[in-house]
């Protein structure tokens, strides 16, 4: 029940990650510690360009925040709580997809 009430709290967002595999591998650095966007970019092996719109686009979405605003360079980004709970929820229905598919 808690991840259908989130399902429901988080539809929007949700989809937004579905169908941004960017967005979501960001998260999912994200979630195993805070970077800037040069070191995502090289980690992840994108243009800076390209993670600095999803870090904006996620940002707004609030699914990660920046833990130093004021400066111009070395920014720092963190995932927030609601876009853990988003993470989460990709993990159970992935999970849920990945049974359902053995006993198919």
């Amino acid at each position: 029940m808690k991840y259908v009430e989130k399902l429901i709290e988080y539809s929007d967002e949700l989809g937004y990650l579905v169908s941004s595999s960017i967005s979501r591998k960001i998260l999912f650095l994200l979630e195993i510690c805070p970077e800037t966007p040069t070191r995502i970019s090289r980690i992840l092996k994108m243009s800076l360009s390209n993670v600095s719109t999803k870090l904006k686009e996620l940002k707004i979405r609030g699914l990660v925040e920046c833990i130093n605003p004021g400066r111009r360079k070395g920014r720092i980004y963190i995932i927030t709580t609601k876009g853990k709970s988003l993470l989460d929820i990709i993990k159970y229905i992935t999970n849920l997809n990945l049974t359902y598919e053995d006993k198919i």
